[in-house]
């Protein structure tokens, strides 16, 4: 097999940080290819119908941003705030059609493992000779077909939409749902739109009680204003008291709008809408005569059983750790993002996104060399992730990757 240069940098995921360490790539000359399983920005434009908290002016990555002016890109409203479909539209895909980019960016790709060339796992154990054995992809196309690609440096940032939590106590799944995960839905449907049709008029259940689980909630109680017979349970964790507390003077006004409602219907502030605190999922089961779903919480020690019709499961969301498993990386036992990382962000104090520190290259790395894991997959489970924090992330990383390579071409 012929080595690949020094300079090769391979980027996991097309989505708006994988496209923004692209293009930092190519300025600081690297020879770096993107792949995405999907389409760029598969994920934004699943949840597309949801609107942002954090305005265009937080949502642009600088490298990005100097591409495209050279393209003659109308930028948006800096203040305005766009929904998943209008990031996708408006900015992904001006970016993913760049000439610079296009031949570079491989959609329909699937990264399905990652090792390095001559080593496995547990040998050459914390040593940067490792760095000397270029990273091992291997590619699936949509048709199948599966290729070895190599290269010297490695991001992953891919992102944790894609592997949703489950409903059950414990954070495992509940009885029977994994075998009708398949009919329920573990994402923010779009309700009010193309999902209409589906939950117009039925009895559905939320399980959760963060900001999608908000999100779908209230979009339900807007369904049942127009459509009735509309009902929702509403299934929290925590107690309903705690649901989505207030931030004092909250600068994020798409954000302080919707815990204020979210709050509102926790307190019982709509009929259609019936909140449940302290609830913990204990068990599905499905009469396929009826299309009904009966649903057994725990409250307490005290069994509660919901009949529904639809149930939507929004638990969060938690990264795929399979495709590094034959790397060397340190992973946080609470979070499952980088221990570095994890530990600095519990460390910082800070109770707000806006708040957090993004913390550069030195923080960011693992045991294994040059291969760094940015964007949303880095926090592991935790929800408070701004796309500002990571186009921070991939300025440095970037950095760090480019003077490692100079380093590694003067030894050779």
């Amino acid at each position: 097999m012929p080595v690949p240069a020094r300079n090769t940098l391979a980027i996991v995921g097309a989505g708006p940080i994988g496209l923004e360490a692209a293009l930092a790539a190519l300025d600081a000359g690297l020879d770096v290819h993107v792949f995405e399983r999907g389409e760029a920005g598969a994920h934004p434009l699943a949840w597309g119908h949801v609107r942002m908290f954090t305005p265009w002016r937080m949502n642009i990555g600088p490298a990005s941003r100097v591409h495209l002016d050279r393209a003659g890109w109308t930028a948006p409203a800096p203040d305005l705030h766009p929904t998943g479909r209008e990031l996708v539209e408006r900015y992904l895909e001006p970016v993913a059609r760049l000439e610079e980019l296009k031949p570079r960016l491989h959609l329909h790709a699937q990264v399905v493992h990652i090792g390095r060339q001559g080593l496995l796992k547990g040998e050459s154990v914390g040593s940067k000779a490792r760095r000397e054995h270029p990273f091992r992809l291997l590619v699936r196309d949509p048709g199948g077909r599966e290729n070895f690609l190599h290269a010297f440096s490695l991001i992953d940032a891919s992102g944790v939409y894609g592997q949703p939590n489950w409903a059950g106590d414990g954070g495992i799944p509940a009885r029977s749902e994994l075998y009708l995960a398949p009919q329920m839905s573990y994402h923010p449907d779009d309700v009010l739109g193309l999902g209409r049709e589906r939950y117009a008029g039925k009895r559905v259940m939320v399980v959760g009680s963060g900001t999608s689980a908000a999100t779908t909630v209230l979009a339900l109680a807007d369904l049942a204003r127009a459509a009735p017979g509309t009902q929702v349970v509403w299934a929290a964790r925590r107690p309903l008291a705690q649901v989505l507390p207030p931030i004092p003077d909250d600068p994020l006004s798409e954000r302080h709008r919707l815990y204020a409602r979210a709050r509102a219907l926790a307190g019982g502030g709509e009929s259609t809408v019936t909140p449940i605190g302290d609830a913990r999922v204990e068990g599905f089961e499905f009469n396929a005569a009826t299309h009904r779903y009966r649903v057994t919480l725990m409250i307490g020690e005290q069994p509660r059983v919901e009949e529904v019709e639809r149930v939507i499961v929004n638990t969060g969301f938690g990264p795929d750790d399979s495709l590094y498993r034959e790397l060397q990386v340190h992973e946080c036992y609470a979070s499952r993002g980088p221990m570095r990382l994890s530990a600095a962000l519990l460390d910082s104090g800070a109770t707000d996104c806006l708040d957090r520190p993004a913390f550069g290259a030195d923080v960011l790395a693992n045991p294994e060399p040059d291969f760094y894991i940015l964007g949303h997959k880095s926090y592991g489970r935790r929800p408070d992730f701004l796309l500002e924090t990571g186009y921070r992330q991939v300025a440095d990383v970037v950095a760090r990757l480019t003077e490692e390579q100079q380093a590694s071409t003067a030894r050779s």
